[in-house]
């Protein structure tokens, strides 16, 4: 599906910058996007100052600050409704739980 009719990019809420949010109903354990970019040397990763960097493993790690990475605006939570799992050299966000349409998509940065 186009990112029109299953997601859309707002505010996630005051103080804070754009966040990624479900338009329709997701079921737990649903795929829900790609995070997707440049795969790049984890050590040139490190010396870069974008904030969309999604490390893979040790040596590689995916660059997701194209716009076309809409995965990209997915924010941080110590609760998430969201998971990233690395398969290979791709990582898939899955949902964790049944996801509301109107709600924000969120994930663990730090797992």
């Amino acid at each position: 599906m186009q990112m029109g009719q299953r997601f859309r990019i707002a505010r996630s809420g005051p103080g804070k910058g754009l966040g990624l949010f479900a338009r329709t109903d997701i079921r737990a354990g649903s795929f829900v996007v790609e995070y997707t970019g440049n795969r790049i040397p984890t050590k040139e990763a490190d010396a870069l100052p974008t904030r969309y960097l999604f490390e893979i493993d040790k040596k590689w790690t995916i660059d997701g600050s194209p716009r076309s990475n809409i995965a990209r605006y997915i924010n941080h939570a110590c609760e998430p409704n969201c998971e990233a799992d690395v398969q290979g050299s791709r990582i898939m966000i899955s949902a964790l739980r049944d996801i509301e349409a109107g709600e924000e998509l969120t994930f663990d940065y730090c797992e």
